[in-house]
């Protein structure tokens, strides 16, 4: 498995799996390195996406894997890559959030994040705000 940043090679499996958001959106993120691919055997199997909170603290919008990869580490090999650029790029704290009917609290609970609040919207189940701080 090895997880790099997002190049112009991958945007044809990004704007495959990635459907929240449109393809030129997805080609600037790529271009700004906000989007990070695993690949196995040279064939991308997972996907994360980041944008900056508060445009300082590192936040995790998406993490995606295809089903027949999920529950064999694809999704861990990301999050701890990307959190090592986080904390080579000098920040010590990152962000995620869930919705709390979704099993991927658990995931990333089991990968060190805490909850740290919820967002609470009308006929929404709430969106938990989860951090984990990097060691220096």
């Amino acid at each position: 498995m090895t997880t790099i940043v997002a190049n112009s090679a991958d945007l044809p499996f990004l704007e495959e799996v990635d459907t929240r958001l449109s393809p030129d959106t997805i080609a600037d993120l790529v271009s700004i390195g906000r989007m990070m691919v695993v690949k196995v055997d040279g064939d991308a199997v997972g996907f994360l996406r980041w944008g900056m909170f508060w445009d300082q603290l590192p936040f995790m919008n998406l993490l995606w894997v295809l089903p027949d990869w999920r529950g064999q580490g694809v999704g861990t090999t990301l999050v701890e890559a990307w959190e090592k650029s986080q904390l080579a790029a000098g920040r010590d704290l990152v962000l995620t959030s869930t919705m709390s009917n979704e099993k991927s609290q658990h995931f990333y609970r089991r990968l060190g994040y805490v909850d740290t609040g919820a967002l609470l919207l009308p006929g929404e189940p709430a969106e938990l705000i989860l951090r984990k701080p990097l060691a220096q």
